[in-house]
């Protein structure tokens, strides 16, 4: 059975795949839910889209600093960080400069967070930015589409907390014992399941579907585990999550 699941991981684990796939899956239930009210509107998404990547990769490569000793490369940095204040500014000129802010206030808390190592409060950091990026970003995401805010869909984001927050808690040293592991993963499922339910009723049990990949756990807690259930999960809880828009 160990190999077995050994195997399952080698398959199902592509970081390269998982790296692309992440910005989308923080950005696809705000776009989703703005169908709604307006249609899919190609090019502010694909700029979003790359505003969070590059977000992503500064975030990758300054949390490698604390404990890696890790050498920068300026150059690169700075291009990015170039990038990333143009597609800001695109957002202030585009839509308005109190968007351009709720991106700024963003990409700061994305790129200070490693401070937090420092003080041994990674777990907290990690809480943080994970509900920054689900709120926020589905958010901002409803807005480029739909051109306003609506507070209907913000409790959906929450169902999707759990599996970020251990997908993200698994590049910290922090280990989660099984007790507490299977806890917060039954929580996951009882939110997940609770926020559908308002919309989708018995349907939203489909989520359960997911539910052999919390296996993987009893191998090891790691970013590969995390990876593959966080992103079976969230695969299952947006398709979901489109029968609420076309119901």
């Amino acid at each position: 059975m160990v190999c077995v699941k050994q195997r399952v991981l080698e398959i199902l684990y592509r970081p390269a795949l998982f790296f692309f796939l992440l910005p989308f899956f923080y950005l696809a239930l705000g776009s989703i839910f703005a169908l709604d009210f307006n249609a899919f509107n190609v090019f502010p998404f694909i700029v979003l889209y790359v505003f969070v990547l590059i977000n992503q990769m500064i975030e990758n490569t300054l949390l490698r600093i604390p404990s890696n000793n890790f050498e920068i490369s300026k150059s690169f940095i700075l291009g990015l960080e170039v990038l990333n204040v143009g597609l800001i500014l695109y957002f202030g000129f585009q839509y308005s400069w109190l968007a351009a802010l709720v991106l700024l206030f963003y990409t700061l808390i994305i790129q200070i967070q490693f401070v937090f190592n420092y003080y041994d409060l990674d777990g907290v950091a990690v809480f943080v930015v994970t509900l920054l990026k689900l709120v926020l970003l589905n958010g901002f995401a409803f807005y480029v589409q739909a051109n306003f805010i609506h507070s209907r869909y913000i409790p959906v984001y929450f169902g999707l907390f759990i599996p970020f927050y251990l997908f993200e808690i698994s590049r910290t040293d922090r280990a989660l014992k099984n007790v507490w592991l299977l806890g917060i993963i039954a929580l996951g499922y009882s939110f997940g399941i609770f926020f559908l339910w308002r919309y989708l009723e018995w349907q939203s049990l489909f989520l359960l579907l997911s539910l052999p990949f919390v296996g993987l756990f009893r191998l090891e807690f790691s970013r590969k585990t995390s990876a593959i259930f966080a992103y079976v999960f969230v695969l299952m809880y947006i398709g979901l999550s489109m029968f609420i828009v076309v119901s």
